[in-house]
C-alpha cells in the first residue's frame, strides 16, 4: 500500500464517538438516515493542491502534498430541526472530530509531517441530496522514494 493510500485508509477509519465512518470501498452513493451522522472521504471536494514539488529534493527525501476533503453529514436538510436545531450539534460534531485528529495528526505515520486541516460548516451536497454538514479540508504532506 502506497502512503497515499495509507493516509486514505486512516482517514477513513478515523474514530468519531457517534458518526458513522465509511471506508473508500464502502462509501454508498446515497445514505440512510440510519447511516447518519456520517463521515465520507470526498477528494473532489479538497480543491486544489499543490502537487509534487520538485526543488528541494534531495535522495529518497521527495514530498508530495495532497489536499483532501473528509465530510461530515449530520441530517439532510428537508425534514430536519433547520439549522438552529442541527448547529449545537454540528459544533459538538466538529468538536470530537478535532480531538480524534489532535489525536493522531500524522495519521498512524503515514504523513511526513502532522496535517493541517480546515473546516467548513453549512450545506454540504452528497448523493443527491443537501446535509446540514461540514467539510474538512485536509492538507498532508507525504514522503516521495
Amino acid at each position: 500500500m502506497s502512503t497515499l493510500s495509507t493516509a486514505l485508509a486512516r482517514l477513513a477509519a478515523l474514530t468519531v464517538g457517534g458518526v458513522t465512518s465509511f471506508a473508500l470501498d464502502e462509501t454508498p452513493g446515497a445514505l440512510t438516515r440510519a447511516q447518519l451522522p456520517a463521515l465520507i472521504v470526498v477528494p473532489e471536494l479538497g480543491g486544489e493542491s499543490a502537487g509534487l514539488e520538485p526543488s528541494g529534493f534531495s535522495a529518497g527525501d521527495g514530498r508530495l502534498t495532497v489536499t483532501m476533503a473528509h465530510v461530515l453529514l449530520l441530517a439532510p436538510l428537508p425534514g430536519g430541526a433547520g439549522p438552529r436545531g442541527a448547529l449545537p450539534a454540528l459544533a459538538a460534531a466538529i468538536d470530537a472530530y478535532a480531538e480524534a485528529l489532535a489525536a493522531d495528526p500524522t495519521l498512524g505515520g503515514a504523513l511526513a509531517v502532522p496535517l493541517r486541516c480546515a473546516v467548513r460548516a453549512g450545506v454540504v451536497p452528497f448523493g443527491g441530496a443537501d446535509y446540514h454538514g461540514a467539510v474538512f479540508t485536509h492538507t498532508w504532506t507525504l514522503h516521495v522514494g
